[in-house]
């Protein structure tokens, strides 16, 4: 498994520097012009650096490579005429960081280059891009402007270590006849806040609320072991949750979130599992957003997930993913017994990276919309949250009577 290697060391390597909070470089401040050819973009930077600059397709996103920084920059100002939704930046490796810069178009870069201090000019580096139809983005997308040689990076880190053994199969713990134990995962975290809807609270906030009072719900039946992904607002990788709960040997894995649609008067719950296919439009595009999430860390799904195909193909995840549909029809009709309001056809499904752990059965809950006025106020509020934990936890009941069920017989 190559890239869990560079997983392992990333890891390791952040905990031996963390507590180091200043680099060489300083990303001190992000400006934008815009020209009647093209958007210019300018980073003022503490040092020469290199860098490379490039384009990422659906959703459309620019990404800039650096050497570790320090980010310095703040909040930069979003100009409509940027195109530009959102920023975020986080490591890809020990020693190279990325900014992500979300866009509304699909673009292009024109040019990217770097100007040295010269007087009261700070070190700049400037990239220059601009809209482009399907056949310009098509000609240009595969091109890397710059000079930061990632895989001289690779190539030291190969030097350190050796590849981490591969992982074994984790049996599920009531086989044990130890309580069972539930994994709750609160999604995004640390510098991914995930959707912020009305009344600017993050996602993040909301489900690690409800994540804290399902968990205390758990343990207060005394029928379950509780783990959570996440203690803090902090960020952990898609594959670093799904590898938590193999580590632990988790019995059920239960990923929280509250969605965001551009209709205000979208409403209700949901609940996920795994499929190669999407059952909708809609959750094919849920899909690829929560996905995205580890764009802030560096990290494109779609290029690095090299073991989808294996597993999605492999026999031990097909009993995995069954078990994942009766629990989630479960919770379903559970959630809708105890008054939750949920989205037509609660049960949903697609790719979500979060619940490929093969042998595992796991879900993933959209607790509702903080795009929706209503239900954005309902998830900050506590009586809520323990309704919504006590359906679940109903639910997590009828899952587990039916498993002990089919085990004794």
């Amino acid at each position: 498994m190559p890239n869990y290697r560079y997983i392992l060391i990333a890891f390791c390597l952040l905990l031996t520097f963390s507590a180091t909070k200043s680099y060489a470089l300083d990303i001190q401040q992000i400006r934008f012009g815009a020209h009647p050819d093209k958007i210019r973009m300018v980073l003022d930077v503490s040092e020469v650096t290199d860098f490379r600059a490039f384009i990422l397709p659906s959703p459309p996103r620019l990404v800039i490579d650096l050497p570790r920084f320090t980010w310095k920059a703040g909040h930069p100002p979003k100009p409509p005429q940027t195109m530009i939704s959102d920023i975020r930046q986080g490591l890809l490796m020990p020693e190279i960081s990325r900014i992500v810069f979300d866009l509304n178009k699909t673009v292009v870069i024109k040019s990217a280059f770097l100007l040295p201090k010269n007087g009261q000019q700070e070190n700049r580096i400037v990239i220059d891009y601009k809209t482009a139809n399907n056949q310009e983005f098509s000609a240009n997308k595969d091109v890397l402007h710059g000079t930061l040689k990632i895989d001289d990076y690779k190539n030291t880190i190969d030097n350190i270590t050796s590849p981490a053994p591969a992982q074994k199969p984790v049996q599920p713990s009531y086989k044990k006849q130890e309580k069972p134990l539930i994994i709750i995962d609160p999604g995004h975290g640390g510098q991914d806040p995930g959707a912020i809807g009305h009344y600017k609270i993050p996602e993040k906030k909301l489900v690690f609320s409800l994540a804290k009072e399902l968990k205390k719900q758990l343990l207060t039946s005394g029928k379950y072991r509780v783990m959570m992904t996440r203690d803090k607002d902090k960020f952990i990788r898609l594959k670093d949750r799904v590898k938590f709960a193999r580590k632990h040997g988790g019995d059920l894995f239960i990923s929280i979130h509250a969605d965001s649609i551009g209709k205000s008067s979208v409403h209700g719950a949901s609940i996920y599992t795994l499929s190669k296919k999407a059952s909708d439009a809609q959750t094919a595009k849920l899909a690829e957003k929560e996905n995205q999430a580890d764009l802030i860390a560096g990290v494109d799904f779609h290029v690095e997930d090299e073991q989808v195909a294996f597993i999605l193909g492999d026999f031990l995840i097909n009993d995995t993913m069954n078990q994942s549909k009766f629990f989630a029809n479960t919770l379903a009709t559970k959630m809708k017994s105890a008054g939750i309001n949920t989205l037509h056809n609660t049960h949903r499904y697609a790719g979500f990276a979060v619940l490929k752990a093969p042998d595992i059965p796991s879900i993933l809950i959209e607790a509702g919309f903080v795009s929706n006025k209503k239900e954005a106020r309902l998830l900050n509020k506590q009586s809520y949250r323990q309704k919504m934990a006590k359906a679940i936890i109903s639910g997590i009941n009828s899952y587990f009577n039916s498993v002990y069920r089919n085990e004794s017989n």
